[in-house]
This record gives C-alpha cells, structure tokens and sequence, in this order.
C-alpha cells in the first residue's frame, strides 16, 4: 500500500458526516418513531436475559 493510499485510508476512517433532520409535525408518527428507538435501546438488554452466559 502506498503512502497515497494510507492517506486516503485514513482520511475517511476519520470523517464525520452528519444527518439531515427531519422534522415530522404528525404526533403520531413522531410517537412511533421514539418507540422504534425504545425498542432499539432496550433489545440487548432483553436479548441478554433470554440468552444469559
């Protein structure tokens, strides 16, 4: 590999791009969309309990 290379390896091992928001002004769907997250946060957890080590 060469040092072109690792630069151009490097350089997007390090960028950050960020979103674009959304801003849905439907309570329902911003209601579904936090219990997506929840389910999303909290599946390890359940995950973990079924399946202990």
């Amino acid at each position: 590999m060469d040092r072109a290379a690792r630069t151009d390896l490097c350089r997007s091992l390090c960028d950050y791009k960020t979103e674009k928001y959304v801003v849905a002004k439907n309570k329902k769907v911003g209601l579904l969309y936090r219990l997506v997250q929840l389910l999303i946060f909290l599946f390890p957890f359940f995950v973990s309990s079924l399946f202990p080590c």
